[in-house]
């Protein structure tokens, strides 16, 4: 039996995924795939002995529901294919995931895996790692098969699926509406309250539906005992490139600090050896190494400014992982180390688990490699808020009319009808509206039920990023012991716990903190332990980057959120990362355009500073501007 012509290419044109065998074999016809319900339809087999492992050695669909998906090499639409290993992985992974979401199944519907590896290297299993970030803790059965080679020359990796057909479902009847109007806002963080500000303004009605019990999103102050505030989430913002969140500094009254850079900073490397240099500066290794890393940071920099801010367009780019990028351009291990504390600092990832093409245009977003992790005027980390920067959130809720944010109200449903009309429900309640404009993370999107689905294509965006490990221990002391030793508060680790320090004190307040940037797998590894080994942990290594002794007895306290349980957040922090292949298959606007009468913001969506609370000010304008315009547009039409 063969899959009629005109079926596959009505699912799978819009996705445009070449290949030349028939993607899709459907042991049944009788149902639209379009309108799958993307529930689990997959049972896992466990012997005694298999539950440890990241894959299942069998599992149980149900019978004459299933689809077979021909074997997914690495490549981009246009058939062009990298030399790297790992960045054929990561492009045949997406293959396979745009099909399987173009079935109208899921990840969690995988049944089987066949992997092929040309050149197989037992003691280099390097597919695993991806294998488990593509899965996300779904354990189908899988096979590994070592070849000497694939159908084309240049494979080294292809990768072929049985999948379950999910039972198809109709959407909620949501007949007694509990509120209506013009738009409601999902999200009350600084995108959706920048939002509701501007479509107030503009004369239209609106309603913000938050899930959690407070406002700010990630933006979260806490009090420390005995006076003082620190930031759970967003930190830093800066006075000059950064005008929309520096006006609302400016309009709640806030008390920015600088950032200190008055002393050395330092380095951390591989054998665990500490050295200072002075701010600014490349570390003191030696000459070859130091051109090296030089060459290296200018590329990077050249290249990002090459990029358009909110279109970026390079297929070689983000046909690699930045790894990949490094390696093919020369980087020693150094350079690599170096830029893998970029990585980890500013999205919590691995070079290998990122795009080149998104990692360098996130840099492009803030202005550069250099300035976005610049602490100083123009940088990213130039100002703090005394008062925390849940001010932003917090002054702009208050300023807003009483009963237009609804707390403890997370959504379930959205149903767009044919009337032009758009339904929210969100816990007990109904609200009817006009537009929608939803500002929760992409990975957060899937504790939403779509009706209609959203696009293929968002689908495939939202479902294909991550977020890396990233957790920040603030460690508060009773004295500014680094300063004594002529050090800024600054430091780098190639090897962690911390891959990241900095200096996070209000003198005013007598505060004097300490901020730990736990992330990517030495932050994974960290947080595993339980709270005094964290502590430890962190204090053996502050000792030993600024030279100290018996940390014990300056240490008053560690002060620490897990976003990575935070469901709200799409259990990550700062911002998502994609994988190679996404914005090349499907375009770098694809997550902010918006669908039918549903718009999306947050600092994901953002072109300039992207990942920042100005980031988010900006995208909720945007959004905002965008509903305006449509409802406008219709008001003349019907005039």
């Amino acid at each position: 039996m063969t899959a009629p012509n005109d079926f596959r290419f009505a699912e799978l044109g819009d996705l445009n995924i070449p290949y030349n065998r028939c993607q899709l074999w459907l042991e049944s016809f009788s149902d639209d795939i379009t309108y799958f319900k993307m529930t689990k339809a997959v049972t896992t087999v466990d012997l005694s002995n298999t539950a440890s492992a990241y894959y299942a050695p069998a599992t149980v669909a149900p019978a004459g529901k299933v689809i077979h998906v021909a074997g997914q090499p690495g490549n981009l639409k246009d058939g062009s294919i990298p030399s790297d290993y790992e960045s054929q992985i990561h492009l045949a992974l997406l293959n396979l995931r745009r099909i399987i979401v173009a079935a109208g199944s899921s990840i969690e519907n995988i049944v089987k895996l066949n992997l092929y590896i040309v050149n197989y290297d037992a003691a280099n299993r390097k597919h695993t790692r991806h294998i488990q970030r593509f899965l996300r803790g779904h354990r189908p059965a899988i096979t590994l098969l070592p070849v000497p080679q694939l159908a084309v020359p240049s494979w080294l990796f292809e990768v072929d699926a049985i999948i379950a057909r999910p039972e198809t479902s109709l959407p909620p009847i949501l007949s007694n509406v509990n509120q209506t109007g013009d738009v409601v806002i999902i999200g009350a963080g600084l995108a959706g309250l920048t939002a509701a500000h501007d479509l107030l303004r503009s004369g239209l009605s609106c309603v913000i539906l938050e899930a959690r019990d407070r406002v700010g999103g990630k933006t979260w102050s806490a009090p420390l005992n005995g006076g003082g505030t620190i930031d759970l989430g967003a930190a830093w913002i800066n006075d000059t490139n950064q005008s929309k969140v520096y006006a609302l500094a400016k309009r709640f009254g806030a008390e920015v600090i600088e950032q200190n850079t008055q002393g050395n900073a330092v380095l951390e490397v591989i054998n665990g050896k500490c050295t200072p240099f002075a701010y600014g500066e490349l570390p003191n290794f030696d000459e070859t190494t130091r051109q090296n890393l030089a060459q290296i940071r200018d590329m990077c920099e050249a290249d990002c400014q090459a990029l358009d801010t909110c279109r970026p367009d390079d297929k070689l780019l983000d046909s690699l992982t930045f790894e990949a990028y490094l390696r093919f351009r020369g980087a020693s291990e150094v350079a690599l180390a170096t830029a893998t504390v970029w990585t980890r600092a500013m999205l919590g990832q691995d070079p290998r688990d990122i795009s080149a093409l998104y990692f360098l245009n996130y840099c492009k977003s803030g202005g550069g490699l250099l300035q976005m992790r610049s602490d100083r005027k123009h940088g990213g980390q130039y100002l703090r808020i005394r008062q925390g920067t849940q001010a932003f959130s917090l002054g702009l809720a208050s300023s807003l009319p009483e009963g237009i944010v609804k707390l403890c109200a997370p959504v379930h449903s959205v149903v767009q009808s044919g009337d032009q009309s758009i339904k929210v429900q969100a816990g007990g309640a109904v609200y009817a509206a006009r537009k929608v404009i939803t500002t929760v993370p992409s990975p957060a999107l899937k504790s939403i039920a779509f009706h209609p689905k959203l696009p293929p294509a968002k689908q495939v965006w939202a479902e294909s990023t991550t977020y890396g490990y990233y957790t920040k221990a603030m460690m508060e002391f009773r004295s500014p012991f680094w300063e004594k030793k002529g050090f800024c508060g600054l430091a780098q680790s190639f090897i962690g716990p911390a891959s990241v320090v900095r200096e996070t004190c209000s003198l005013e307040d007598r505060k004097y903190v300490l901020t730990c940037f736990m992330s990517g797998d030495p932050g994974r590894d960290w947080a595993a332990l339980s709270t005094p080994e964290r502590e430890s942990s962190l204090l053996k290594q502050l000792e030993k980057l600024f030279a100290a002794s018996n940390l014990q007895k300056e240490f008053i306290q560690m002060t620490t959120y897990e976003w990575v349980h935070d469901e709200w957040a799409g259990w990550g922090c700062p911002c998502t990362a994609l994988t190679p292949g996404v914005i090349a298959n499907l375009g770098g606007d694809t997550l902010r355009e918006s669908c039918g009468n549903l718009h999306f913001a947050g600092t994901e969506t953002a072109g300039e500073w992207k990942g920042y609370m100005e980031g988010a000010v900006r995208s909720g304008e945007r959004a905002a501007a965008e509903v305006i315009k449509g409802l406008q547009a219709g008001i003349s039409a019907r005039l």
